[in-house]
């Protein structure tokens, strides 16, 4: 079964009583999200990462998640391919001008791209 953001975050930060969106940003992933494929709304216990570098729901994951945290964190969308900075990725939603997209944004260089580097 692929993971979620959920098991990241722990990974990162260990067990806890309660995260915060603080924890999140610390870990560079967001506490909402969207499914690239069918859009529906997503939180950290039902956000999939994918092999494509965005989130998908459980329903749209198939066989492009990740079986480990380490394999999540080694991917190579992982880091920045403006200025290389690791886990400071962060998926965000681009308005075009007749649909919604998902991109990814640096926080490092600010830089945003739509497909992984």
């Amino acid at each position: 079964m692929a993971i979620t953001i959920f098991d990241y975050v722990k990974s990162v930060l260990g067990d806890k009583d309660d995260y915060t969106g603080a924890d999140f940003d610390r870990c560079g992933v967001a506490m909402l999200g969207g499914c690239q494929t069918c859009h529906a709304t997503l939180a950290p216990f039902n956000a999939y990462p994918s092999t494509s570098g965005y989130w998908r729901c459980a329903g749209c994951i198939g066989d492009d998640g990740y079986d480990t945290v380490t394999d999540f964190v080694n991917a190579e969308f992982s880091r920045c391919p403006g200025c290389g900075a690791p886990d400071s990725i962060r998926e965000t939603r681009v308005a075009g001008e007749t649909t919604n997209a998902y991109a990814l944004t640096c926080d490092g260089c600010g830089r945003t791209w739509t497909d992984p580097a």
